[in-house]
Protein backbone atom coordinates (compact mmCIF):
# COMPACT_ATOMS: atom_id res chain seq x y z
CA UNK A 1 0.00 0.00 0.00
CA UNK A 2 3.18 2.29 1.24
CA UNK A 3 4.33 1.80 -2.64
CA UNK A 4 1.31 2.06 -4.30
CA UNK A 5 0.86 5.66 -2.44
CA UNK A 6 4.31 6.56 -3.49
CA UNK A 7 4.39 5.50 -7.09
CA UNK A 8 0.83 7.60 -7.02
CA UNK A 9 2.45 10.91 -5.75
CA UNK A 10 5.87 10.17 -8.26
CA UNK A 11 3.37 9.44 -11.48
CA UNK A 12 0.94 12.46 -10.54
CA UNK A 13 2.93 14.95 -9.56
CA UNK A 14 4.79 16.47 -13.05
CA UNK A 15 0.95 16.97 -14.08
CA UNK A 16 -0.03 19.05 -11.15
CA UNK A 17 0.04 22.74 -12.10
CA UNK A 18 2.24 25.27 -9.88
CA UNK A 19 1.17 28.98 -10.53
CA UNK A 20 4.60 31.20 -10.32
CA UNK A 21 4.51 35.14 -9.89
CA UNK A 22 5.89 37.42 -11.98
CA UNK A 23 8.68 39.20 -10.80
CA UNK A 24 7.70 42.80 -11.44
CA UNK A 25 4.11 44.44 -12.84
CA UNK A 26 3.91 46.18 -16.10
CA UNK A 27 6.96 47.13 -18.50
CA UNK A 28 10.83 47.83 -17.34
CA UNK A 29 13.61 48.40 -20.32
CA UNK A 30 13.26 44.44 -21.71
CA UNK A 31 9.66 43.94 -21.57
CA UNK A 32 6.14 44.00 -20.11
CA UNK A 33 4.17 41.51 -18.03
CA UNK A 34 0.37 41.76 -17.99
CA UNK A 35 -2.81 39.63 -19.32
CA UNK A 36 -2.92 39.70 -23.09
CA UNK A 37 -6.16 41.53 -24.57
CA UNK A 38 -5.41 41.17 -28.51
CA UNK A 39 -3.31 38.91 -30.66
CA UNK A 40 -3.50 40.51 -33.84
CA UNK A 41 -1.72 38.21 -37.10
CA UNK A 42 -0.37 40.77 -39.57
CA UNK A 43 -0.94 40.72 -43.04
CA UNK A 44 2.97 39.73 -43.32
CA UNK A 45 2.77 36.79 -41.32
CA UNK A 46 3.98 38.29 -38.08
CA UNK A 47 2.36 38.30 -34.88
CA UNK A 48 1.51 41.86 -33.22
CA UNK A 49 0.66 42.07 -29.60
CA UNK A 50 0.30 45.76 -27.46
CA UNK A 51 1.05 45.90 -23.98
CA UNK A 52 -1.03 45.00 -21.02
CA UNK A 53 -3.89 47.50 -20.69
CA UNK A 54 -2.60 50.29 -18.54
CA UNK A 55 1.46 49.76 -18.04
CA UNK A 56 3.88 52.45 -18.87
CA UNK A 57 5.41 51.12 -22.05
CA UNK A 58 7.92 54.26 -22.29
CA UNK A 59 10.19 52.19 -20.26
CA UNK A 60 10.77 49.80 -23.24
CA UNK A 61 14.27 50.17 -24.99
CA UNK A 62 12.83 49.64 -28.11
CA UNK A 63 10.10 51.11 -30.41
CA UNK A 64 6.89 49.40 -30.83
CA UNK A 65 6.06 48.42 -33.98
CA UNK A 66 3.35 51.16 -35.62
CA UNK A 67 4.25 53.34 -31.89
CA UNK A 68 1.39 49.85 -30.57
CA UNK A 69 2.91 46.53 -30.77
CA UNK A 70 5.45 43.94 -29.84
CA UNK A 71 6.05 41.73 -33.31
CA UNK A 72 6.83 38.10 -33.42
CA UNK A 73 8.19 37.67 -36.72
CA UNK A 74 7.55 34.36 -38.38
CA UNK A 75 10.97 33.60 -38.81
CA UNK A 76 11.39 32.95 -35.13
CA UNK A 77 12.58 29.35 -34.59
CA UNK A 78 9.64 29.32 -31.86
CA UNK A 79 7.14 31.46 -33.77
CA UNK A 80 4.33 28.66 -33.56
CA UNK A 81 5.19 27.85 -29.76
CA UNK A 82 4.80 31.90 -28.85
CA UNK A 83 2.05 32.37 -31.06
CA UNK A 84 -0.10 29.34 -29.16
CA UNK A 85 1.03 30.41 -25.94
CA UNK A 86 -0.29 33.64 -26.47
CA UNK A 87 -3.81 32.59 -27.43
CA UNK A 88 -3.96 29.88 -24.65
CA UNK A 89 -2.47 32.91 -22.26
CA UNK A 90 -5.13 35.43 -23.49
CA UNK A 91 -8.29 32.45 -23.19
CA UNK A 92 -7.06 31.39 -19.64
CA UNK A 93 -6.74 34.93 -18.97
CA UNK A 94 -3.24 34.20 -17.49
CA UNK A 95 0.02 37.07 -17.58
CA UNK A 96 2.50 36.79 -19.86
CA UNK A 97 5.98 38.07 -20.40
CA UNK A 98 7.29 39.43 -23.79
CA UNK A 99 10.83 40.14 -23.53
CA UNK A 100 11.54 42.34 -26.24
CA UNK A 101 15.23 42.21 -27.97
CA UNK A 102 16.65 45.34 -26.90
CA UNK A 103 16.90 48.39 -29.44
CA UNK A 104 14.91 46.46 -32.14
CA UNK A 105 12.66 48.54 -34.16
CA UNK A 106 9.68 46.96 -33.86
CA UNK A 107 9.71 45.44 -30.44
CA UNK A 108 10.53 42.08 -31.53
CA UNK A 109 10.01 39.68 -29.15
CA UNK A 110 12.57 37.48 -27.86
CA UNK A 111 10.86 35.25 -26.00
CA UNK A 112 7.67 34.91 -23.28
CA UNK A 113 6.91 33.39 -20.21
CA UNK A 114 2.87 32.64 -19.03
CA UNK A 115 2.47 32.73 -15.51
Amino acid sequence: MKNLLFTSVFILFPFTAISGNPPFQGCNELGCIGKVDRVYLHPSGSVKVPPPNGVDANKLKCTLSEGVYFTIKREHIHFKEMYSMLLSAHASGKEVYMRAIENSSDCEVYYTIVY
